[in-house]
């Protein structure tokens, strides 16, 4: 799928969950109306341009301005990781990498919150979601990654392809995190086009489950990480972490932090 059909179907999902009343439009007129959520010459009227423009973006035939992108967030009422998105589809951040091969090797920086952060669970992840590295307390209280290289240490293909891990997710925050995961793969594949391992694991991932074709075919939007995992613990039954992604660059690496309340 090209940038500009992405956009598009992100633009008129947007736009159809988003009801007058929210969007500060008088909805008097029509009575009855055909379409779910804002109708396009209304987002146009809020964003202060025509309605074809509106309806070009959505089909793909005009790519926006940066000011149409920040103005379109403001009318949705868009999150700052959805304006963050958005602006990523219009191509304006996350462009193809030079060499189009995702970065695997450990910063320096990684590795010093690593060594530093010893009171909570912290692994290393490339941008594809496999795990490169981790600190004594996430093998011992979380991990549920084999310590050996392919596959089974990449947490996408983990989700999609494993059944019955020990530590697994709230139920109700299942379907986000899935969301999330598989939207930011399409975002990695698009900036490392050349890195044949992650194309061959799509692939894969293509053929085993329908959930991912699901997902990697739907409105291209993720609202970012509101993860939880739950470990058993032999004093309290189970322990529910709290999960939080940060991202460094260079090197394009997640460093994933569980925290316990």
């Amino acid at each position: 799928m090209r940038r500009d059909d992405d956009f598009g179907t992100a633009l008129r999902t947007l736009r159809q969950r988003l009801t007058p009343g929210e969007a500060g439009v008088s909805a008097s007129l029509p009575a009855v109306r055909r379409v779910p959520g804002l109708r396009r010459d209304e987002l146009a009227g809020i964003v202060g341009v025509s309605e074809e423009h509106v309806k070009r973006l959505e089909q793909g035939r005009r790519r926006p301005s940066p000011s149409v992108v920040d103005a379109l967030a403001r009318a949705l009422r868009l999150t700052s990781g959805e304006h963050t998105r958005l602006r990523t589809l219009a191509g304006f951040a996350a462009s193809p990498e030079p060499d189009g091969l995702v970065p695997r090797e450990v910063t320096e920086t990684a590795r010093r919150m690593l060594d530093r952060l010893t009171e909570v669970a912290v692994c290393v992840c490339d941008a594809s979601w496999t795990v490169l590295a981790a600190n004594k307390l996430w093998h011992s209280d979380v991990c549920t990654v084999p310590n050996t290289p392919g596959r089974d240490r990449n947490v996408v293909w983990r989700a999609f392809t494993e059944v019955g891990p020990s530590v697994f997710r709230i139920p109700e925050r299942m379907a986000g995190f899935r969301a999330t995961v598989v939207a930011e793969l399409r975002d990695t594949a698009r900036r490392y086009p050349a890195d044949a391992e992650l194309s061959s694991m799509i692939t894969d991932l293509h053929g085993r489950s329908p959930e991912f074709v699901q997902l990697w075919d739907a409105p291209p939007l993720h609202g970012g990480h509101a993860d939880r995992l739950r470990v058993p613990s032999p004093v309290h039954g189970h322990l529910d972490l709290d999960l939080d992604v940060l991202t460094l660059n260079p090197g394009d690496l997640r460093v994933v932090v569980y925290t316990a309340a």
